[in-house]
């Protein structure tokens, strides 16, 4: 395995590897709008066990529910435009959960005669890159990785864009696997991604390797000064980008099979002080990148996001 995604695939694998419990039941079903409608990628999970899955995109699950749960535990379910849900987990083996839609009003975009310009990350993109290992439609957890992007002055967030390149084993079918786009203020604790600002379902998908653009000009999204974080969200939609690969334990050294999926989205070393991506999972929520490149520098990478400011 390449070192460039060691200490990444580690980070992607914490949900479906930290959890060896024996489940009693799976709890199937779907996430609907209270027409009917299906809610594309909604997140369920149970916060007393730090476990979670991720519906499809018609709303249908699969959550593997753990031995000894109390008669209290609860299960939240989320997506976004919708209002966040929290009931007891259902006894039954399948269950239709409904979200009510929030009311959003996006706001007007002015277009101003200053010049739109690209800002965030800033390097030549390199060999090292963020891919996500074990994503399949049992084990649907994605991550994301968000960088952090800063204008000259506010404005509004008008495109983003994301320099997607081959998985480390799945190639360039890889690279053509759909991703979401995701978009937060610079709110949450210790300056983290915080407040969702994109209160859509906004899909991308690459051609081919290089940068992928996505316009975001008509949600109306205020970027102020401090900048906002934008991300790219891992999402299982088909086998057709899952991937198996050989690899051999560190301790054991034992031969065992694993599985990555879709693409990598590039990045480049940079020091830790100058580090603007954190990434999420459903176990640890927010973290800030601190690790050490495959030379043993103090160094993280700095995610190929950039951000289109329109003063």
């Amino acid at each position: 395995m390449s070192l460039r995604l060691h200490a990444l695939f580690a980070a992607a694998l914490l949900t479906a590897l930290a959890h060896p419990l024996h489940a009693q039941r799976t709890l199937t079903g779907t996430v609907q709008d209270p027409q009917g409608a299906a809610v594309p990628f909604a997140v369920l999970e149970l916060p007393t066990h730090k476990l979670g899955v991720q519906a499809d995109d018609e709303g249908r699950f699969s959550l593997p529910l753990p031995a000894g749960l109390a008669p209290t535990d609860s299960l939240t379910v989320s997506a976004l435009g919708y209002e966040r849900r929290r009931v007891l987990v259902p006894v039954g083996a399948t269950v239709a959960l409904q979200l009510a839609a929030l009311p959003v009003s996006l706001n007007e975009v002015v277009v101003r005669p200053g010049a739109a310009e690209w800002v965030g990350f800033e390097s030549e993109p390199k060999d090292f890159g963020y891919g996500q290992n074990g994503l399949s439609k049992e084990k649907n957890t994605g991550w994301q990785i968000a960088r952090l992007c800063q204008p000259t002055t506010n404005g509004y967030l008008v495109a983003a864009r994301f320099f997607v390149k081959p998985g480390i084993h799945c190639g360039k079918t890889g690279v053509r696997a759909p991703f979401r786009v995701r978009v937060y203020a610079a709110d949450g604790p210790n300056g983290s991604p915080g407040t969702d600002l994109l209160f859509t379902t906004v899909l991308a998908a690459a051609p081919q390797k290089g940068w992928v653009t996505v316009d975001l000009n008509r949600y109306g999204i205020e970027f102020p000064q401090r900048g906002v974080y934008v991300a790219m969200e891992w999402v299982y939609t088909s086998d057709e980008f899952l991937c198996s690969y050989t690899y051999t334990t560190p301790d054991s050294r034992q031969k065992k099979e694993g599985f990555s999926y879709g693409q990598s989205l590039a990045a480049q070393w940079v020091p830790e002080a100058q580090a603007r991506t954190w990434y999420y999972t459903i176990k640890y929520g927010w973290r800030k990148f601190d690790s050490r490149d495959p030379t043993g520098q103090q160094r993280v990478g700095d995610a190929a996001i950039q951000a289109r400011f329109q003063p």
